[in-house]
């Protein structure tokens, strides 16, 4: 991804006729034995490729690692997580690992060099998030407060659908874009995007440097600016906005209780920690590391399982919970006398 993690082989870009022609040999052995595997789409117009992301979903029998070596015989394989990087007739090439849930979305997500990025901005601005997994929320004990703790509410891997609430024509993606103008046009006929959401200062240091490496995402900004795409008026109150788009979402994919649920589990847990934690344990005496074992024989007094014991912490007042620690630390200490 990138073209550039290998740094023990010597590559170079193709031309598009020698890349097309690398693709198709490629998936021709990898569909041997892994039945799903295929490459984002590109530009019919892009001329040259410094790389080829081949996204596949692996099943446990085949070990990866030893099928590159099997098929293709590379100088180099560079593993950086979830992604093979091997080196073919001077040319890399990634192997990208996917869930089988995420296969379909994460095809579109990388096609068009960054079509994830760019609609994954406008997410970000009005409250959602969208990755190779498809599109959530976060769902915070505060709501919009990232400082508090928060669980992943994931509303659809299903890119249709996606496209149908972002307001975006999926059957006009199906059939395909000629050129980067013509996909440009289509992020910015989005129902949520806004001009100002691509703005310098709508970006924080992080993102701005990764902005500045992406030719695709430059070239947007440029056609954005050629084609005099007005910024609109700025939002007075942008909590209300994600507020309203969240609540839309939550019913577009039928998500309100989750929503709730996960609202309800952080709750829980703000208050399993509020009534007890280990820090009731730190006076206990003796080696530190007994402390999860005196907790451990505890919390057996009041529920044979972890849910049993995590339910009777929130169906008791802290005054008994603390009261009942005590007596447990003293029977510690006598036995211990």
């Amino acid at each position: 991804m990138g073209g550039n993690a290998l740094k023990n082989v010597v590559t170079r870009r193709y031309a598009r006729d020698e890349y097309l022609r690398l693709k198709e040999r490629i998936l021709s052995k990898v569909r041997e034995h892994i039945d799903q595997c295929d490459v984002p789409r590109e530009f019919p117009c892009k001329e040259s490729f410094g790389d080829l992301d081949v996204l596949m979903v692996c099943p446990p029998s085949v070990k990866l690692h030893d099928l590159i070596e099997e098929l293709f015989h590379p100088t180099e394989i560079f593993k950086n997580g979830d992604v093979y990087s091997f080196d073919v007739e001077q040319f890399q090439v990634d192997f990208i690992l996917v869930p089988q849930e995420e296969f379909h979305n994460a095809i579109v997500y990388f096609s068009y060099s960054d079509l994830g990025g760019l609609i994954g901005n406008v997410c970000h601005k009005i409250g959602l998030k969208y990755g190779i997994q498809g599109l959530w929320m976060n769902v915070h004990t505060k709501e919009f407060d990232p400082t508090t703790t928060s669980t992943k509410l994931l509303l659809s891997s299903n890119p249709q659908d996606i496209f149908a609430f972002l307001g975006h024509d999926y059957e006009r993606y199906a059939k395909g874009f000629e050129n980067a103008n013509e996909f440009f046009q289509w992020i910015v006929e989005g129902k949520y995007f806004r001009r100002q959401y691509f703005d310098d200062d709508q970006l924080n240091h992080a993102h701005r440097q990764r902005t500045s490496k992406r030719p695709i995402y430059i070239k947007f900004i440029a056609f954005l600016d050629e084609h005099e795409i007005p910024r609109e008026q700025p939002i007075e109150n942008r909590d209300e906005l994600a507020r309203d788009v969240r609540q839309q979402a939550l019913t577009f994919f039928d998500k309100q209780d989750a929503y709730e649920k996960g609202l309800n589990a952080r709750d829980e847990k703000r208050q399993f920690r509020e009534k007890y934690s280990g820090k009731d344990f730190l006076d206990i005496g003796g080696q530190k590391q007994m402390i999860p074992v005196h907790m451990r024989n505890f919390e057996r007094r009041f529920g044979k399982t972890d849910e049993e014991f995590h339910q009777w912490v929130l169906n008791t007042d802290v005054v008994t919970i603390k009261s009942e620690v005590e007596k447990f630390k003293q029977e510690l200490k006598t036995n211990r006398s």
